[in-house]
């Protein structure tokens, strides 16, 4: 898992000197900060972090570090959060439920930064080598997430628990971020559009995007006409998109792979995500290797 930190505090100083130190000490870490609400809130929705650096109080924001903490373990299974604050006595009853989650790597004093740098150092070095021992709790968030989504009743809520678990999905492979519910200028929807930021030498061959359709519906199975409107979609991005992906609860029909075979010819290519490949991929270990290797079966020399 790559090793991203978000950083939240209302004081643009406090968090940004944070991620400056943080980073030379960390050279294999990445900082983000964010110090205006909104900012926040998409960085919550919409980032991939294993970590957040969360101050408590926060004066001039109408939520507060105890709030954003609780929205981060609702979309986001792989976050822990380190709490700082010179407050805790204020908050106590309240962060005692916070730590009843198991979610919260430590409760920090803040402190001059050459006194407290190295205390930090050292709790994010611990929380790291933890998950690297043991990356199963990744795996079985992903698969809690994916049987939520497929056993969802509320139609509503069934296509967008399954974009979420997509997009929890691509964060686990390494992509930094996924936006949900993106309309281009031709006006079509695209559930999710990936920022291809791997650096990784075979994924960067399709594009600065990457596009997917997601269909939570177990029942009803992909078919030709699905590929085909999905194909103009990924035309539609005139080349910043060469991959897109179907993912889907259910299967794939034959003649929506005959139909993919006939248009191999194309430079752009679509990966089809049914059951089996899911499974794959939420069972791997080294997730970004396995999603290449699905790209390989399907459409690399097609």
């Amino acid at each position: 898992m790559r090793k991203n930190v978000i950083i939240i505090d209302d004081i643009k100083e406090q968090s940004e000197g944070l991620a400056k130190g943080l980073s030379k000490l960390l050279p294999d870490c990445s900082f983000e900060f964010y110090y205006k609400e909104p900012d926040i809130l998409d960085a919550i929705e919409n980032r991939f972090y294993s970590l957040a650096i969360i101050d408590i109080r926060m004066d001039t924001f109408s939520i507060d570090g105890i709030k954003l903490a609780e929205r981060i373990f609702e979309v986001n299974p792989f976050a822990h959060v380190l709490i700082i604050s010179a407050f805790k006595d204020e908050y106590f009853l309240r962060l005692k439920d916070l730590l009843l989650t198991g979610k919260v790597v430590d409760i920090q004093d803040k402190d001059s930064f050459n006194i407290w740098l190295p205390k930090l150092k050292e709790t994010i070095n611990n929380y790291y080598l933890k998950i690297e021992e043991d990356p199963s709790e990744i795996n079985n968030a992903l698969l809690q997430y994916y049987s939520e989504a497929k056993n969802e009743i509320d139609i509503y809520k069934k296509g967008e628990k399954f974009e979420h678990f997509m997009s929890l999905m691509f964060q686990s492979i390494g992509f930094n971020q996924v936006l949900k519910r993106v309309k281009d200028h031709s006006l079509n929807e695209v559930d999710l559009i990936i920022r291809n930021d791997i650096n990784d030498n075979f994924i960067s061959k399709f594009g600065k995007y990457i596009l997917v359709e997601c269909k939570n519906k177990p029942i009803e199975k992909i078919n030709k006409n699905d590929f085909i409107i999905f194909q103009n979609k990924l035309k539609n991005t005139n080349g910043l998109a060469e991959l897109g992906i179907i993912a889907t609860t259910g299967y794939i029909t034959k003649n929506t792979y005959t139909e993919a075979i006939r248009e191999s010819g194309d430079t752009r290519k679509i990966l089809f995500l049914s059951n089996p490949e899911l499974e794959k991929l939420i069972k791997a270990e080294n997730k970004l290797s396995t999603f290449k290797n699905l790209i390989d079966q399907q459409v690399k020399d097609n």
